[in-house]
C-alpha cells in the first residue's frame, strides 16, 4: 500500500510540475492603418519574439473602414489609425479607453510620379489616384491640400479613388495612373515610382496617428503591447521607416 502511495504521489508531482511549466496561449487582434504594414509587422514581430505565449494578428486597412467595423462589433483589442479624428469617434461612442490612447505619430504628404513638378497645378491634366475621402484618411489630407490649392473642383475627373493608401500607390507604381497623393513612409516601397512633389505642410492639418485600447479589451497583454510600441527599440523602428514619433509615453 505505502509503495503504491508513493507512487500515485509521483505521478501527481509530474503532472503539477508540467501544468506549472505550461504557459497559458493568448491572442492580441489589431486595426490597423494601410500604412503601417511594415512598421507595425515588424514591432509586433519583436513583441512575439519577447513573448512566446502571446500571438499579435493585425488586420490592416483604412481606417475609416476599419472604424465602421469596430461600430459594427468587430472584435478588436486595439487600433492604430493615421487619423486622429477617427479614434476621437470611437472614443465619443465609449468603444475606446480614454486611459490607454493616445497620439503616437506623424507623416508628411507627397505626390508620388516619375516625372517631377513644381507646382500641384501640374497634375490638371492626368490621372491622379487618392484614398477614398470619405473612409481613408490619406484621402481627406489630399482633398485639404488641393481644396486650399484651389484645385479640387478643376481635378474630379482626373481622380481614380483607392481604398486606402497603399493601393493609391500600387496604382501610380504599376503604372496605372500619372500621380498619386500619398503618405512620405509609404513611398519606401514603391518599385518604379518615385517623389516627384512634396507637399507643404501649410495645406493640409497635421497627419496624426493615434492608437487606444477598445474599453471592454484592458487586458494585461494588450496593455503591455500599448507600452511596448513607444519602448527604445520600437521608436526607432518607427524613425527607421520614416515616421516622426510625438509621443514616447
Amino acid at each position: 500500500m505505502k509503495k503504491i502511495f508513493t507512487t500515485m504521489v509521483a505521478v501527481v508531482s509530474i503532472f503539477l510540475l508540467a501544468a506549472c511549466g505550461k504557459t497559458e496561449k493568448k491572442e492580441i487582434t489589431i486595426s490597423a492603418a494601410a500604412s503601417l504594414n511594415e512598421v507595425l509587422s515588424q514591432i509586433a514581430e519583436n513583441y512575439q519574439k519577447e513573448n512566446k505565449n502571446i500571438t499579435v494578428n493585425i488586420n490592416f486597412g483604412a481606417s475609416g473602414a476599419l472604424k465602421k467595423q469596430i461600430e459594427g462589433g468587430a472584435p478588436v483589442d486595439f487600433v492604430f489609425f493615421a487619423s486622429k479624428k477617427d479614434l476621437e469617434d470611437l472614443k465619443k461612442q465609449n468603444l475606446v479607453s480614454e486611459k490607454f490612447s493616445k497620439d503616437i505619430l506623424e507623416n508628411t504628404m507627397v505626390v508620388a510620379g516619375r516625372k517631377k513638378i513644381d507646382d500641384l497645378s501640374e497634375m490638371l491634366d492626368h490621372k491622379v489616384a487618392i484614398g477614398d475621402p470619405d473612409i481613408v484618411p490619406a484621402g481627406r489630407y489630399a482633398k485639404q491640400v488641393l481644396e486650399n490649392a484651389g484645385l479640387w473642383d478643376r481635378m474630379q475627373e482626373n481622380f481614380v479613388l483607392s481604398k486606402d493608401v497603399r493601393s493609391a500607390m500600387q496604382y501610380v507604381d504599376l503604372y496605372e495612373v500619372d500621380y498619386a497623393m500619398i503618405y512620405k513612409t509609404d513611398s519606401r516601397v514603391m518599385k518604379n515610382a518615385e517623389i516627384v512633389y512634396e507637399v507643404p505642410n501649410t495645406l493640409h492639418t497635421p497627419i496624426i496617428y493615434s492608437c487606444g485600447i477598445l474599453n471592454d479589451k484592458e487586458r494585461d497583454e494588450v496593455k503591455d503591447f500599448y507600452k511596448f510600441l513607444t519602448n527604445k527599440d520600437s521608436i526607432d523602428i518607427f524613425e527607421k521607416f520614416g515616421f516622426k514619433v510625438i509621443n514616447e509615453q
